[in-house]
């Protein structure tokens, strides 16, 4: 017995082949296109944290240096003003041994 397949069985062959293909290409397509846009967010994030990390390496160099010292100082506690003289107590606890009038006194006698 030879079978033979007729042109109306192959054409139903060949569509079911071409839908198959072609359902398939668009789940790729789709899939593909999703991961290039996940990529580029991951990108941009990458960069993000990797300017935030250069940001925190140059403080961690910057901190316990004597530029840093005298920017929190001023910036911060209001200590020293720029281009002053800068005072390192070494007996810190010293300082609140005055009265709240002494300290006001002190303060106005070197503020003039």
């Amino acid at each position: 017995m030879n079978r033979t397949m007729t042109f109306k069985g192959f054409l139903l062959i060949l569509v079911i082949v071409l839908t198959v293909f072609f359902v398939l290409h668009t789940i790729l397509k789709n899939s593909a296109d999703e991961q290039r846009q996940k990529q580029q967010e991951l990108r941009v994030q990458l960069t993000r944290l990797e300017e935030e990390n250069k940001e925190l390496l140059n403080k961690l160099n910057l901190a316990g240096t004597d530029e840093y010292i005298m920017a929190n100082a001023v910036r911060k506690y209001s200590y020293v003003k720029k281009d002053a003289i800068r005072f390192e107590y070494t007996n810190p606890e010293a300082i609140y041994a005055y009265t709240d009038q002494e300290m006001q006194i002190l303060m106005d006698e070197m503020s003039n």
